[in-house]
This record gives structure tokens, C-alpha cells and sequence, in this order.
């Protein structure tokens, strides 16, 4: 093989890690358990609030897992680009924010699951 084909491999299997993780953060999307609550009346106990809250903190920590291992990688194809490094910066941080609030937004809906109203 010539090196032009060693160079085009390596690209070719850093861009299926992409795909791959890529595919991977839009398969994991953060979501909480909804209660069934026929009666209307059904709140979370205690234990069932912190198993919500609990599974939407481990959502969001493996979002941002592979966030930065994505991160890492796009970086390293930018090759010292400074424009491409600046978007894909930019990229990243609006990826952790949105990890954030949604994981906020879960937390919240954990809070609200259940027929009652929470004082709603």
C-alpha cells in the first residue's frame, strides 16, 4: 500500500467512529420513565423520585461522555485548522447545553409524574 492509502484508511475509520458516535448520541436521547396513573391521583414515592432523577443524571453524564470523546475526535480532523477548531468549539458547547437543560427538563418531569399536580 502507498502511503496516499494508509492516509485514506485511517480517514475512512476515523470517519466511521464518527458515524458511529454520532449514531450513538442520536439514539440516546435523555428521557424519564413515565408513570402510569389511571386514577389521576398517583404521586412518585420517594424512592421512585430519586431512581428518575438518578437515571436522568446518568442520561446526561453519557450524553456528555460521548460528547467529549466526539469532541476529541473532530478536533483531531480539524488538523490545527483555526476556523474549523473555533466551530467545532462552538459546536461542542451548544451539545453541552442542550445536555443540561434537558437534563433539567428530566429532573423537572420527574417531579411532575404522577395524576397529581405538585401544586401545579
Amino acid at each position: 500500500m502507498t502511503r496516499d492509502s494508509h492516509s485514506r484508511l485511517r480517514s475512512l475509520k476515523v470517519m466511521g467512529v464518527v458515524a458511529f458516535a454520532a449514531a450513538a448520541l442520536a439514539l440516546t436521547a435523555i428521557s424519564c420513565r413515565q408513570v402510569t396513573d389511571p386514577t389521576g391521583t398517583a404521586t412518585l414515592s420517594g424512592q421512585d423520585l430519586s431512581a428518575c432523577i438518578d437515571q436522568c443524571n446518568k442520561s446526561a453524564a453519557t450524553l456528555k461522555f460521548s460528547q467529549d470523546h466526539l469532541h476529541n475526535i473532530l478536533i483531531y480532523l480539524c488538523k490545527g485548522n483555526a476556523t474549523c477548531i473555533s466551530n467545532e468549539n462552538a459546536r461542542y458547547a451548544a451539545a453541552l447545553a442542550k445536555i443540561e437543560k434537558d437534563r433539567l427538563t428530566c429532573i423537572d418531569n420527574c417531579h411532575h409524574q404522577g395524576g397529581a399536580t405538585s401544586g401545579r
